[in-house]
């Protein structure tokens, strides 16, 4: 509107003075007094700034439920002595600032290319919200999810849960599920970004998953199933691009790691990462 505004002002028929026997204006030499003028040009910018004020305002509020769109992606090499493996997550939306559509699909492979179960808590996850906001820093989500396991065992169900930022900038991701085998589950990820310097971030990590009950299929065992600590820090090349190495520290605990530790696996794991950190 201040545009518009300041379109009509200068389109506004100014006073002219004579000087040196030539008529001027406020934005410069005037040759015919507004008596003079023509009466159906007041008409024709009247009509002009009405339509440019009409095609302004709808723009204006289009632009409050403008549909937007992102796309986040990580991918790491999780090296250790015991179990190195390929990590990767990736998660997109598209919406408005209320309502969105949410996709996530996340995954471990050893390096013989096995879908790593990582105690029933990984696989190969897939996830469809639909979120809403519920405050400035809050959306609330609800959808399906369907993961894929080692020697093709599968997993589906409902989940739902919230996304965004606690105080002091920390992200966090909680979401509950019940799977077709009535399995109870709850998943914390929580980060937040220490800036170093303008390319230099640092980012401490946790992500813990619980159990209402045993599913040895997957290897889950009930109550706190697997937790992991961790710190990587990203250099950011550019803003939507960031090399990163880290370190982490994961264990598997109660029925899980019996689990786990039956089938020839670790149930504690430190390791080094190396990836790269995506977005556009």
């Amino acid at each position: 509107m201040r545009i518009t505004n300041d379109l009509i002002l200068r389109s506004t028929p100014q006073a002219c003075v004579s000087k040196d026997g030539q008529q001027t204006g406020a934005y410069g030499p005037c040759f015919e007094t507004a008596a003079a003028r023509p009466p159906q040009h007041e008409g024709f910018f009247a009509m002009l700034m009405l339509a440019v004020t009409c095609a302004a305002m709808p723009a204006l509020a289009m632009d409050d439920q403008a549909t937007y769109w992102r796309f986040d992606g990580r991918v790491e090499k999780r090296r250790t002595s015991v179990a190195p493996a390929t990590e990767w997550a990736t998660s997109a939306w598209i919406g408005d600032d209320s309502t969105k559509l949410r996709l996530q699909n996340s995954g471990v492979l050893d390096d013989s290319g096995r879908i790593d179960n990582e105690g029933g808590t990984k696989g190969i996850d897939n996830r469809f919200f639909y979120s809403r906001r519920i405050s400035d820093f809050w959306d609330a989500k609800a959808g399906v999810q369907f993961t894929v396991f080692d020697q093709g065992v599968t997993r589906s169900g409902f989940a739902a849960g919230v996304e965004g930022l606690a105080p002091y900038g920390i992200h966090v991701d909680a979401v509950m599920g019940v799977s077709q085998t009535g399995v109870v589950s709850a998943r914390l990820e929580a980060n937040y970004d220490v800036v170093l310097s303008q390319k230099l971030i640092a980012q401490p990590f946790l992500e813990a998953m619980l159990a209402s009950q045993d599913d040895p299929a997957i290897q889950l065992g009930s109550g706190l199933a697997r937790y992991e600590v961790g710190l990587r820090l990203r250099y950011e090349i550019t803003k939507e691009v960031a090399p990163y190495v880290g370190v982490s520290f994961e264990q598997f605990t109660g029925n899980t790691a019996n689990f786990v530790a039956a089938e020839g696996g670790p149930t504690s794991n430190v390791r080094a990462l190396v990836g790269l950190k995506v977005w556009f």
